[in-house]
């Protein structure tokens, strides 16, 4: 048995796939995203699109940030705000004005996009959800839904942020305790979602089945590598049909993303017929099985809601309809 993968995450990272104008990347304590990130940030740049950084935490790689078509908004604080407290809350928090990021980054889209040899297209870095989260989780859900829409006006634009799905799910805003997980929030707008893992996951993330049919993971614990891992793919089409994959990534010399298949083997064979134990319906006191005879009277019955589905649906497309022009069969391995 094997885990079939049609590895539409090397066609996102590609931009080969133009329905992900938001797509988020999670990470846990023991793996970054943030190697696979800058990784397809090279691919945007490579493509001619404008990059716009809003950096929360830190810079992105110096080989991003020296191109000429990359700009920032920065948001770290300053070591005069630092030094004069003025950087934070009185609960900790860090002070970061979410009106003025949105005009911010409103303006460089405009700007950046102006020089993009892709026809206006552009990519937006968030390298950190965490910060914006912390102030408030509608206004930061309400930035992404914005930039979304204006990255969707595009087909080869799109929005990157990247989040801790082990610190944001332990959140809790003024609503109380009953506010839905971060991580689910995210998933139901967002086009896609790359939840990174460390490789040596996979023996206990598919208990008993491995690579290549024997019983060793593919890397021994603890061997974890920010430039190599795990992900699982969730991409949600604009059909809405969800599709899931998982692969495995590798950041190559030049930087850039490298995918490959993730194909799990069962070992040991099905228990045959032989030592699958006694039959339970040995010792009935009636019969469960069918007579050719009740086989027939069952199929010559006549089902109402059979009859109820015999009509024709005739449907026309309106100007705000949104059509998919997704493949329907492009997660089939043709």
């Amino acid at each position: 048995m094997a885990m079939a993968t049609g590895l539409s995450i090397k066609r996102i990272a590609a931009h080969q796939q133009h329905s992900v104008p938001l797509l988020v990347l999670s990470e846990t304590a023991q793996q970054t995203a943030l190697p696979l990130m800058e990784a397809m940030v090279r691919e945007g740049l490579g493509h001619g699109l404008g990059v716009v950084v809003v950096c929360l935490e830190q810079l992105l790689s110096r080989d991003i940030m020296c191109q000429p078509a990359v700009a920032l908004v920065d948001c770290r604080p300053t070591m005069a705000q630092i030094g004069d407290g003025s950087a934070f809350l009185p609960n900790g928090t860090r002070q970061i004005d979410l009106a003025r990021l949105d005009r911010d980054v409103c303006s460089q889209i405009e700007r950046i996009s102006a020089v993009s040899k892709v026809s206006g297209g552009f990519v937006v870095v968030i390298d950190d959800l965490e910060p914006l989260l912390n102030i408030s989780r509608v206004d930061t859900l309400a930035l992404l839904r914005k930039l979304r829409s204006v990255a969707k006006q595009c087909q080869s634009s799109r929005i990157l942020a990247r989040y801790s799905r082990d610190i944001a799910d332990q959140r809790t805003d003024k609503g109380g305790p009953h506010l839905p997980l971060v991580s689910n929030v995210l998933r139901s707008i967002a086009d896609a979602v790359v939840d990174v893992y460390p490789m040596d996951v996979l023996g206990t993330w598919m208990p008993g089945w491995y690579s290549n049919g024997e019983a060793q993971p593919f890397v021994t614990l603890g061997d974890n590598d920010e430039r190599r891992g795990l992900l699982r793919l969730e991409h949600r089409r604009q059909s809405g049909k969800v599709g899931y994959e998982v692969a495995a990534f590798e950041i190559n010399e030049q930087q850039r993303p490298v995918f490959s298949a993730v194909k799990a083997v069962a070992t040991g064979e099905p228990p045959s017929a032989a030592t699958a134990g006694p039959d339970p319906r040995q010792h009935l006191p009636f019969n469960l099985d069918l007579t050719d005879k009740q086989r027939q009277d069952r199929a010559d019955v006549e089902l109402p809601y059979l009859e109820a589905q015999a009509g024709e649906i005739h449907y026309q497309m309106a100007e705000e309809d949104d059509w998919d022009e997704d493949d329907p069969d492009d997660d089939l391995e043709i």
